[in-house]
């Protein structure tokens, strides 16, 4: 808590170094997280180890300084501290364009500090992460069942971004036809 999020990137970046399928890929998002006290942490630190090894005090600092959320759509959420420097890109690889998902995360979370986890509820597996603060704050809900969903709201819970959208058919009563009628949930009207 306390870190502001830097970028966003797509399970993608996680293929290349895991054995984990595209279905575990597709799903999983990784949040970039920089504590923005870094350089006061630094002055703090004691500096008797860097005498030893001044390349491992610049290490040690950088992995100080951030942190990885890693968050799988129904299955799991954890910080890392591994993550690729090959993957760094938008998407993973060299020229990969992140997903439409990743890229409305990174326009309405970037910079914003991560303020409060909580769980929704006392037996609920639903977990709120909540960046900002105030009416600027907003909101993601992790959905830990089933393939569960990742849902990217604003400070009113108002819904701004899905990750798994559910298609509806509903038949048509009135006309007493056998047409179906289709029925989206659509971000934003629901």
């Amino acid at each position: 808590l306390g870190h502001k999020l830097a970028n966003v990137y797509d399970g993608s970046a996680l293929s290349a170094t895991s054995d984990a399928g595209s279905v575990a890929s597709k799903n999983t998002y990784i949040f970039k997280l920089a504590n923005p006290h870094g350089a006061a942490n630094k002055n703090t630190t004691d500096n008797t180890s860097s005498a030893d090894n001044p390349a491992q005090e610049g290490n040690d600092d950088a992995n100080k300084n951030r942190a990885m959320l890693l968050m799988e759509s129904g299955v799991r959420f954890h910080t890392t501290t591994y993550f690729s420097s090959s993957s760094s890109g938008g998407g993973g690889g060299s020229g990969d364009m992140p997903s439409n998902f990743a890229m409305k995360l990174r326009k309405h979370l970037r910079n914003l500090r991560l303020e409060n986890a909580t769980q929704l509820g006392n037996l609920d597996r639903v977990v709120d992460f909540r960046f900002g603060s105030g009416q600027f704050a907003h909101h993601i809900l992790l959905e830990l069942y089933a393939q569960g969903n990742i849902v990217l709201t604003d400070s009113t819970y108002t819904i701004l971004a899905l990750l798994r959208t559910h298609e509806y058919v509903v038949k048509n009563e009135e006309k007493k036809t056998q047409e179906d009628e289709e029925v989206k949930v659509r971000v934003g009207n629901v």
